[in-house]
């Protein structure tokens, strides 16, 4: 199936600090980026869910101080502390990714999120690096979940179904595109 409008769609941004629960929480990393970044390109904001692409991250590692957050369903305060080490290796490669785009109903968000999980296990924490993503499709709205449990297995079959789509040749090709290479 060919890709049709809006798709592709590019967005360049820095990673951020998101609320903490992709890798301590869910076992499962996610590169935060600002929503408004993604107002300015032509995914549908309104529309809330799970979209598939390729995402590469460049610069510098960077770590992250994060305040004590009295409320889960708010991004508790933090800094992000630049490294001097540049990003390098396989870590520099453009890479599956799914981005959840929404309000994570599970969690119960008083603010919308976009949550890029990058398929791949990164060296070290890289909050503050630009992040290139392509997003090639949509895969399903939100939902909420009965148990976290529940949540991950959706999550990790989002994943199957992505590296599925990316196989395949029309969407494969993007990762090559010159975007991610200026």
């Amino acid at each position: 199936m060919p890709l049709t409008e809006p798709y592709p769609v590019f967005i360049a941004s820095k990673v951020i600090s998101g609320f903490g629960r992709g890798s301590a929480d869910l076992g499962i990393p996610t590169a935060n980026i600002p929503p408004a970044d993604l107002t300015a390109s032509a995914v549908p904001y309104g529309q809330t869910g799970i979209y598939f692409g390729y995402a590469k991250v460049s610069g510098s590692y960077g770590g992250l101080v994060r305040e004590a957050s009295s409320d889960s369903r708010t991004p508790a305060k933090s800094e992000i502390v630049p490294s001097v080490k540049p990003i390098e290796g396989a870590d520099t490669e453009v890479l599956p990714m799914v981005m959840s785009l929404g309000w994570n109903p599970f969690y119960g968000n008083t603010e919308p999120s976009a949550e890029v999980h990058i398929v791949h296990k990164f060296k070290e924490q890289f909050y503050g690096a630009d992040i290139k993503i392509a997003v090639l499709g949509y895969i399903r709205p939100e939902s909420n979940f009965v148990s976290k449990e529940a949540l991950i297995e959706e999550i990790m079959n989002d994943i199957r179904i992505a590296k599925e789509k990316l196989a395949k040749a029309e969407y494969a090709t993007i990762a090559q595109n010159a975007f991610f290479t200026s």
